[in-house]
C-alpha cells in the first residue's frame, strides 16, 4: 500500500513538473491542441469542430525576374508564421521570419533589394504603434534573431507557478485527446443550448451561427474591434508608422510595407457593435507613407470563407489572396522602387 502511493505522489508530482515548465510541456503532448482550431479548443463546441487540414501548394504568380536578389523580411505574427506561409510563397530570392516577440538585429545586403514587410493582426495593432515607432528592430553588424530580454528570475518564478498557465499547459497534456475532448463537448454543448453559456473567452455572433476570439468583442481596452478611437490616437500610430519606415530606410531596407489583418469579427460581423474602422482609418490616412495590403473589402465580399469556422486564422482562400496582393506590391517595388 505504501508502495502505491509512493508511485501516486510521483506520478502527481511528474505531472505538476511538467504543468510548470512550457519547455516539457511541449515535450510531452502526444496531440496537436489546436487541430481542430483555436477557437474549437476554448469553445468545445461540437458544430465549430473542424479539423485543420494543410493548403495545398500556393502557385506564385507570373512576375518579372528582377537584376538584383529581392529579401523579404517580415516582422508578423501567427498569420504569418512558418505553419501558414514561407519563402516558397513569395517572389523573392531570400526571406527571413520574425515574430514580435523577437528581435531582429540586422544588416541587410545593399547589393540586394531588400523589403521589410510588418504584419500585425487587428486586434494587437495598436499597442504595437500607439505609443512608439518599432521596438525589436536593431542595426547590427550582422544578421540574426534574438529573443526578447528575458524577464528578472523572480518575474520567471512568478510566471512558472501562475495558475492560468500552469493550467492551459495540464489542459494540453491531460485533457486534449479525443477521449476526453469527447466528453468536455458534450458538456460544452449542454451549457450552450440548455443554459445559453459558452466559455468566456469566446463570443458567438451572427445569432450563434458564427464563433470569434473574446478579445475582438469585449475588452474594453485597445483589442477590441468595438473600443474607441480618438483621431489623436490615429494621427500618433500614423506618425509612429512613418518614423519607423525612416529608421528602417536609415539601416538599409528600400521599401516599408504595412498590413493589419482584420480581426475575424471585423469581417463577419462589424455591425455586432459600432465598429472602430480602425484598418480603414490608418490606411486612408494622409500623412500615412508606406505602402499597404488592404485585404478587409476583399475578406467582407469573402465572407465565411474569408476564415476559419473553429479558428480565428483565415482559410486557404483568404491566405492566398493576401499573398496574391502582397507578391503583387512586391513585384510594384521591384519595377518602380522609387514609388
Amino acid at each position: 500500500m505504501r508502495f502505491f502511493k509512493y508511485i501516486i505522489l510521483f506520478i502527481a508530482s511528474l505531472i505538476w513538473i511538467i504543468g510548470l515548465s512550457p519547455v516539457l510541456s511541449i515535450k510531452m503532448t502526444a496531440q496537436d491542441s489546436y487541430r481542430y482550431g483555436d477557437l474549437y479548443r476554448l469553445s468545445n463546441l461540437s458544430e465549430f469542430k473542424d479539423l485543420r487540414k494543410e493548403c495545398g501548394d500556393y502557385k506564385l504568380p507570373t512576375h518579372k525576374t528582377s537584376p538584383k536578389k529581392i529579401h523579404l523580411y517580415i516582422i508578423g505574427d501567427s498569420f504569418t508564421e512558418k505553419q501558414r506561409v514561407g519563402k516558397k510563397d513569395f517572389v523573392v530570392d531570400e526571406y527571413t521570419y520574425v515574430h514580435w516577440s523577437e528581435v531582429l538585429h540586422v544588416k541587410p545586403d545593399t547589393s540586394q533589394i531588400n523589403i521589410l514587410l510588418l504584419e500585425s493582426v487587428e486586434r494587437h495593432f495598436r499597442e504595437k504603434f500607439a505609443k512608439a515607432p518599432i521596438q525589436n528592430l536593431i542595426a547590427d553588424s550582422t544578421t540574426f534573431i534574438a529573443k526578447s530580454a528575458s524577464p528578472p528570475f523572480m518575474n520567471q518564478l512568478d510566471n512558472a507557478f501562475r495558475s492560468k498557465s500552469t493550467e492551459g499547459r495540464l489542459d494540453e497534456l491531460l485533457f486534449q485527446n479525443d477521449f476526453i475532448l469527447a466528453l468536455k463537448q458534450m458538456k460544452a454543448d449542454f451549457n450552450y443550448h440548455v443554459f445559453n453559456r459558452v466559455n468566456k473567452e469566446v463570443t458567438r455572433i451572427n445569432d450563434g451561427k458564427d464563433i470569434v476570439y473574446y478579445m475582438d468583442t469585449d475588452t474594453p481596452e485597445t483589442t477590441s474591434s468595438f473600443s474607441k478611437i480618438r483621431n489623436s490616437e490615429i494621427d500618433s500610430m500614423v506618425y509612429h508608422l512613418n518614423k519607423t519606415q525612416e529608421i528602417a530606410i536609415k539601416i538599409g531596407f528600400d521599401q516599408v510595407i504595412l498590413s493589419i489583418i482584420p480581426n475575424k469579427v471585423s469581417v463577419l460581423s462589424p455591425t455586432y457593435d459600432i465598429y472602430n474602422q480602425l484598418i480603414s482609418r490608418i490606411y486612408s490616412n494622409t500623412e500615412l507613407n508606406l505602402r499597404v495590403i488592404d485585404v478587409y473589402s476583399d475578406f467582407q465580399k469573402l465572407g465565411g470563407n474569408s476564415y476559419l469556422k473553429g479558428d480565428s486564422h483565415w482559410t486557404c482562400e483568404g491566405q492566398y489572396l493576401w499573398l496574391n496582393k502582397t507578391n503583387s506590391i512586391i513585384q510594384q517595388i521591384v519595377e518602380k522602387p522609387n514609388l
